[in-house]
């Protein structure tokens, strides 16, 4: 059986277009002076970097992924219904509201 690992990613930034599809939106047609090259990130960013890049070299078996803090239509659901079966709804609840946070790890669930 493969473990499923998931990293929430912290809110990075505020800026629009900043989703896993949207490419090079991330400057946005209306700003003057695009910035191409190399840009500073949080240290959070660097933290989960760090934690998947380790958990994929040391848990080859595991499923890995990276979830952006703000994707609740993934995590809510995900994380109610894996809890639900194993602990019931109201620590269901209690665990999809924590699954928001940034920094979290899931593991299967």
């Amino acid at each position: 059986m493969t473990v499923r690992v998931v990293l929430v990613r912290p809110w990075t930034d505020a800026h629009g277009g900043t989703g896993c599809c949207s490419g090079d939106t991330r400057d946005g047609i209306c700003f003057e002076g695009r910035v191409d090259g190399p840009r500073e990130h949080d240290a959070e960013v660097g933290t989960v970097a760090e934690a998947y890049l380790r958990l994929r070299a040391e848990v080859p078996e595991a499923d890995v992924q990276i979830v952006g803090v703000d994707n609740t239509a993934y995590l809510l659901p995900s994380v109610f219904r894996a809890v639900r079966r194993r602990r019931g709804t109201w620590a269901a609840l209690r665990e999809a509201n924590r699954a928001t946070t940034g920094g979290s790890l899931l593991i299967d669930g």
